[in-house]
């Protein structure tokens, strides 16, 4: 029997690894214990040492892996560190505030169309906030230490800065202020008339890794996303009038970027502080647009123009990363996903360093939530504790919000009645972790308002993960009915969870890997010494369809992954031949390019070698095409609210706004906002209020049948 103690403690211990984003840890008298549970994902605090150099980083890594931990480390750092001043964004929730502040212009509808005027006011008013932020933050800073520089500086000069400060918070906030230089800046804009049937703008930027393309004309953004984003769309102009300037550029001139960094420089040279860290979470979860403006007007100006006094730590997620004017050479990328991490240090140890990380994480969170061994709670007759924490691994990928899910439903499934865990029970809990976490990804997608060409390529790759499926099935049951013939194939361990292909068809599968369907585990050589990418399918979707992941132990198993049946080169290719095209989106010219040439394609900047016009990839798939089609397309809302509606859907309870927002990746009042919508707007979602407390949150009958269509 486990003692009340030692139940609490287990609770709080996975609990602590499952935080939502920015929640700082602390124990029962409140005081914050992240120093004491820091676990970096190399030894001796390596990723931690790294962020900490005076250079702009990119943490890279999928959802959960511990990006804002480190930031939460950096600030406690960086604070202790004299002449340092951490400035801490969640690019995320100011991006969601900044959607209900929108200040109407006078006038701007002489330059722009209707349906563009409400994307430019929300980026508009995200990058408003965005500065304000900054210019709050060291302004505080200023203020706390008032006295001193009274005592040191006299007063007139501590006015004069502060006065500076205000007058520049002001100004940003002030909308009529910021219209008065805003609208004959716009009235510059010059018109050029670009007769072709479809065209495309010269000056637009590519995003490196992002795979977008864009420019402002009277009939939308034009925008291209190319493979890498798992997404295919095309918007084009057809004898239109086409700006010849971006919102960047107008926003860069509008906010006077260049006095934003003159008067932050001036404030804290007098506090002496030698480097600002703007720390930039949730980088990458803003609108694809958003993000490109803001790195044009505010990370790489600031970046570039401050000689070295600000440097940015960002939080982004795989391929979505856009640098505009910052030298990539000048920037650190720290990737924190299994292969990508552990691959640049030792090729061999790969799998034994993200075991390690396993065992360290778990050994300090048990030992300072419960001072009881982490054996206490495991079943260690038949399995030692080194089998399960290899089984963690492989069940988590080395992402610590997946591990303390699945630990936490073993917990409500095995510790909370007095049973020790089993390897049953992590495999269970993996397959629970996939069902309601990552599967409704593609029930999400579709019953959102997102794009119909989104929508399409997502229940693409929905049905080539089906097709892995299949494959994988197949190969189980010739190695089962010993149609696999070798010493390599054992019969009563049939493993077909792992598959190689070609390294040019990584591109069309990262939305699968970014969303945990899919996992890179190891790049090596074929049997006829060709280069292949070795993928792995999630454990918990593998438990799920009754498949053995891994593979055999013994060092002659080694290259078992590379075994001819598990090249998967032919199911990819007869997917992408079957429903996608690349193409020069100029109709006359209208040139298909194979699979093979996009290394040239993405070389020649995504333009046709024979007319220079963008190169897309399109949709062919009939059968997705009619599946959408048919959706009732009333019924549809926007991805936040459709997020905490599948939510509520796997919550056996109504739950708070906080709650709800810790498993959604939405900020409270966000959840909040767009629940009260839900029950007044669509009686979708019931609010019940009990006294002294906010309101819990739960399904109306309506609400329970949303995803069925009933």
């Amino acid at each position: 029997m486990y003692t009340e103690k030692q139940l609490n403690g287990f609770f709080d211990a996975v609990e602590s690894l499952k935080k939502y984003r920015r929640a700082d840890l602390e124990d029962e008298r409140g005081r914050n214990i992240l120093k004491e549970l820091y676990t970096d994902l190399l030894p001796n605090d390596y990723i931690l040492k790294k962020s900490l150099k005076e250079n702009t980083t990119f943490l890279i890594g999928r959802k959960g892996t511990g990006k804002s931990t480190i930031f939460l480390r950096l600030e406690q750092e960086l604070r202790d560190k004299k002449g340092y001043l951490p400035c801490y964004l969640d690019v995320k929730t100011i991006y969601e505030s900044s959607q209900t502040k929108l200040a109407a212009i006078d006038g701007i509808d002489n330059y722009l169309s209707s349906d563009l005027i409400e994307k430019y006011l929300i980026e508009r008013a995200f990058l408003q906030s965005t500065l304000s932020q900054i210019l709050k933050e060291v302004s505080n800073k200023f203020d706390s230490l008032y006295q001193v520089f009274l005592e040191t500086l006299g007063l007139s000069k501590v006015e004069e800065v502060k006065e500076k400060l205000l007058e520049i918070i002001n100004n940003i906030e002030d909308n009529r202020y910021l219209q008065k230089i805003e609208v004959p800046i716009l009235k510059k804009i010059e018109t050029i008339n670009k007769k072709s049937e479809e065209c495309g703008s010269e000056d637009t930027k590519s995003m490196k890794g992002f795979g977008i393309d864009g420019g402002i004309d009277k009939e939308g953004i034009k925008i291209g996303l190319k493979a890498d984003t798992g997404i295919d769309s095309k918007i084009t102009s057809k004898n239109i009038n086409e700006s010849d300037v971006s919102f960047s550029s107008v926003f860069l001139q509008v906010f006077q970027i260049k006095d934003v960094i003159s008067v932050i420089k001036d404030t804290l040279s007098m506090l002496k502080i030698k480097h600002i860290y703007i720390l930039l979470d949730d980088f990458s979860e803003i609108e694809d647009d958003s993000i490109r403006a803001f790195v044009d007007v505010i990370l790489a100006p600031l970046n570039n123009w401050s000689e070295e006094f600000i440097k940015f730590k960002i939080a982004a997620y795989p391929n979505r990363i856009y640098y505009g004017k910052i030298d990539p050479g000048k920037v650190d990328l720290i990737n924190l996903d299994f292969y990508n991490l552990y691959s640049e240090f030792d090729r061999d140890k790969m799998e034994s360093n993200a075991v390690d990380f396993t065992k360290r994480i778990l050994s300090k969170r048990f030992d300072k939530f419960l001072q009881t061994p982490i054996e206490t709670f495991f079943d260690t007759s038949k399995n030692s504790m080194e089998d399960y924490y290899l089984l963690l691994f492989q069940t988590s990928m080395n992402v610590p919000r997946i591990l303390g899910y699945i630990l936490s439903y073993c917990y409500q499934s095995r510790i909370n009645f007095n049973h020790k865990i089993n390897k049953s029970d992590i495999e269970s809990a993996s397959e629970k972790y996939f069902t309601e976490k990552i599967l409704p990804f593609f029930e999400t997608s579709t019953h959102s308002l997102i794009s119909f060409q989104e929508k399409v390529s997502i229940l693409q790759l929905k049905n080539l993960l089906k097709k892995f499926v299949e494959k994988s099935n197949e190969i189980r049951k010739r190695i089962v009915t010993e149609d696999l013939k070798g010493l390599i194939y054992i019969k009563t361990e049939p493993y077909s969870s792992h598959f190689h292909f070609d390294p040019r068809f990584e591109d069309f599968l990262k939305t699968l890997e970014l969303n945990f369907f899919i996992s890179k585990y190891n790049d090596m050589s074929d049997k006829d010494g060709s280069p292949v990418s070795i993928y792995c399918l999630n454990y918990g979707l593998c438990k799920k369809e009754n498949l053995f992941w891994g593979k055999p132990n013994g060092t002659k198993y080694r290259k078992y992954f590379i075994e001819r049946p598990f090249n998967y080169n032919k199911v990819i290719s007869e997917f992408l031949s079957n429903s996608k095209r690349i193409v020069c989106s100029n109709p006359s010219c209208g040139k298909q390019f194979d699979i093979e040439q996009l290394e040239f394609i993405k070389f020649n900047n995504n333009k046709c070698n024979e007319c220079h016009q963008e190169v897309v990839i399109e949709t062919l798939d009939k059968n997705v095409r009619e599946i959408i089609e048919k959706i009732d397309k009333s019924k549809m809302l926007p991805l936040p609210e459709v997020k905490i509606l599948q939510e509520l859907k796997n919550n056996v309870t109504d739950a708070f706004a906080r709650e709800i927002a810790e498993e959604v990746d939405l900020s409270k009042y966000l959840v909040a906002a767009r629940a009260k919508k839900l029950e007044e707007k669509h009686e979708l979602v019931k609010r019940n209020k009990i006294a002294g407390q906010p309101y819990k949150y739960q399904l109306t009958d309506k609400g329970e049948n949303y995803f069925t269509g009933e």
